[in-house]
């Protein structure tokens, strides 16, 4: 089944590939947003934490570490955004 995105999503996805840039050597849209996202994006444990604290900034939200074990794609990552931006 077919879901619409809206703007919100896209807003937050674009927010989101915009704030990785800073961390990562090549361009964002090379990353697929289904794929493991360490394993394709070569970040480490260290930078994850600074990638976190950053997202958390941006969105204004405090991102529990039990939640990061979710943190499996880039598109696992913007629907918990979204799921915690609309909470």
């Amino acid at each position: 089944m077919y879901r619409r995105r809206n703007n919100n999503d896209m807003n937050t996805k674009a927010d989101f590939l915009d704030l990785l840039q800073d961390y990562v050597e090549f361009p964002v849209n090379e990353i697929p947003t289904s794929q493991p996202f360490k394993a394709v994006s070569g970040i480490d444990s260290f930078t994850l934490i600074e990638l976190i604290s950053s997202l958390e900034d941006r969105f204004g939200l405090t991102i529990p570490d039990c939640d990061l074990c979710n943190f499996n794609t880039i598109d696992d990552i913007v629907k918990y955004l979204d799921t915690r931006k609309a909470a």
